[in-house]
């Protein structure tokens, strides 16, 4: 029989169009009733509207969906899963963008590799579509084979099953690679595309989305920052001592204030509907033009009002290489103790201390009655001067801007916010205080349950199968948890999931959920100190010693940039050859 249905374009593919809605707009019964509801409904004439019962009447597939993904970054890198850093998760018989790493090289990369993989559960069914879409980014690999567009790849028309087809063959995988184990999960369907089969979709994807977390202090305090527009959820920080590790937790890192802006723009909004739905009563909004025509004219006798006095500009900001001086500075220690003076006061003291020059936006900040004369207290002992700053100013609802003369232009808070929305910018979250855990062994039982466990809970708190959870603990829990340096694990909020990839499945199974686990590394506040060691080793005798030095700088990206630029004054030529090259490289200018 010929079908007849509706088909759509979707880049350069053309497939029938499977939702409900679509075949019952080809109908004969959707005809009739546009006859008779259209004289009646504007919204279905205009095409401004959609049958509210559309979703609801969709039929389900009795299947659960788990998709759980690995994303791994470091501020050196402007992407997730950078195409050239991170080690190629896939076996080698899966083509992938990835370079081929061995020996040495291999070995010098985050043991971690990024991966998403998507798990079927439920009742065998078949025709299912399965469409898999990068919004920012590219896909690198991806397994089984499916339909290929740029950023796009497809399983249309599947079968999910609970026993592999007998007519086609299993395809080839590595004995010895951990995929293996997802294939022989007996709880998981098979899905079948083709001429291939297999319990699971696993896919490696390059983000350009920007690195989530910014860290300062450390180690027994560390203050963290959301550089993004959606909250983080269960947050970790895993630092490596000498004495064992460190760990803590924080349930909900909040996002900047752009979805503040959201709220009070909806606000906005609905307060404009309300006001039309006024507007549809002519007797009332004459009598309330006439009361507020007749309260202008009192006022307006009583007391002119005074035009609100424009706010200066803000300054220029720096360029990355006055930021990054400015920022060694910041990240200096502070000795000061001080109780109940008044706030301007402490903010000179710790200027003195950290030789940087302040200016006050006085107009923004008497304009939002912020009183610097107010007495507060600080207790800075060995504190960063940029944790010091965070206390004096988080409290207050200030904030500041380094300038292109490098000095620090004190503003609040809400007036950079605005300036950042309008660029597009990346605005930053409020600083939030995370209070580590004391040293413990891994052997520690009680370690297990502040790291393994804790993770387990978090991980089936976001709706994740059990199995599924311990599958990831298995493949990742001695990395996450013993890792060679600090690293932190955020979890970015299902939307900012979907607004990166989406995951389409249809019909609509009875259950999706998507979980990503974030790792970012190379945020240590002491890789500094690092850097300034290694720059050392770029002038050593034996030119091993120069080219692994000169390697890990490279990874220490953004952090070792003004270990680098001093390094530019060194008296050795080898030393400043290397150090611009090393400039050149991560996109700084080398005077």
């Amino acid at each position: 029989m010929t079908d007849l249905r509706p088909t759509r374009t979707l880049d350069k593919v053309t497939r029938p169009m499977r939702t409900p809605l679509a075949r019952f707009l080809g109908s004969p019964l959707a005809l009739v009733l546009s006859l008779i509801v259209a004289p009646q409904s504007s919204a279905f004439q205009d095409g401004a509207g959609a049958s509210p019962k559309a979703s609801d009447d969709r039929p389900e597939t009795p299947i659960e969906v788990n998709e759980w993904s690995i994303w791994v970054g470091n501020p050196g890198q402007s992407t997730i899963n950078a195409l050239r850093f991170y080690r190629n998760p896939m076996p080698g018989v899966v083509g992938t963008s990835r370079p081929k790493l061995e020996g040495k090289e291999l070995a010098e990369k985050f043991p971690i590799a990024p991966l998403s993989i998507v798990q079927f559960f439920g009742e065998p069914c078949g025709d299912v579509d399965v469409d898999l879409r990068v919004k920012k980014g590219s896909i690198l690999a991806h397994w089984p084979p499916g339909k290929e567009y740029t950023g796009r790849i497809h399983w249309f028309g599947s079968r999910l099953d609970a026993k592999p087809p007998g007519d086609v063959p299993e395809s080839y995988l590595p004995d010895d690679h951990w995929l293996r184990a997802l294939r022989d999960d007996d709880s998981a369907l098979f899905l079948r595309y083709e001429s291939h089969y297999e319990r699971f979709i696993s896919y490696d994807a390059e983000l350009t989305i920007p690195i989530p977390i910014k860290l300062r202090g450390g180690p027994d305090e560390y203050t963290l920052q959301n550089m993004t527009n959606r909250r983080l959820i269960d947050v970790a920080v895993v630092a490596p001592g000498d004495d064992g590790f460190r760990v803590g937790w924080l349930d909900e890192l909040p996002a900047a204030t752009t979805d503040e802006r959201d709220d009070e723009k909806k606000k906005e909004e609905e307060k404009k509907a309300a006001e039309a739905k006024k507007a549809a009563d002519p007797a009332k909004q004459a009598a309330e033009a006439k009361a507020k025509a007749e309260d202008l004219f009192r006022d307006a006798e009583q007391k002119p009002k005074e035009k609100e006095e424009e706010l200066p500009p803000l300054p220029a900001e720096g360029d990355a290489t006055v930021q990054a001086r400015v920022d060694q500075m910041l990240n200096q220690p502070i000795t000061l103790v001080v109780d109940g003076a008044p706030r301007r006061e402490l903010l000179g003291m710790v200027a003195g201390q950290a030789r940087l020059r302040f200016e006050f936006d006085d107009p923004a900040i008497a304009r939002e009655k912020i009183d610097l004369t107010q007495k507060a207290s600080l207790k800075a002992a060995g504190l960063a001067i940029r944790d010091a700053l965070a206390d004096l100013l988080g409290e207050a609802g200030l904030s500041y801007r380094v300038t292109d003369q490098g000095r620090l232009f004190i503003t609040t808070a809400s007036r950079l916010a605005d300036e950042a929305g309008k660029k597009g910018a990346v605005i930053e979250g409020p600083p939030v205080k995370l209070v580590m855990s004391q040293p413990r062994k891994p052997s520690d039982p009680s370690y297990r349950e502040l790291t393994r466990d804790a993770l387990t809970r978090r991980l089936e708190g976001q709706g994740l199968r059990k199995d599924v959870v311990q599958r990831i603990l298995n493949l990742h829990g001695q990395a996450l948890f013993e890792p060679g340096e600090l690293i932190v694990l955020a979890h970015p909020s299902r939307e900012a999931i979907d607004e990166a990839v989406v995951l389409d499945v249809f019909p609509p199974p009875k259950k999706l959920v998507r979980s990503a686990l974030m790792i970012v590394h190379g945020v240590d506040p002491r890789l500094q100190d690092q850097a300034r060691r290694l720059v050392k080793q770029l002038g050593d005798a034996r030119y091993k010693t120069r080219e692994s030095a000169e390697s890990r700088l490279f990874t220490l990206g953004p952090v070792a940039v003004p270990a680098l630029e001093d390094a530019l004054h060194d008296k050795d030529v080898e030393v400043v050859f290397r150090a611009e090259r090393l400039l050149m490289r991560l996109n700084r200018s080398v005077p």
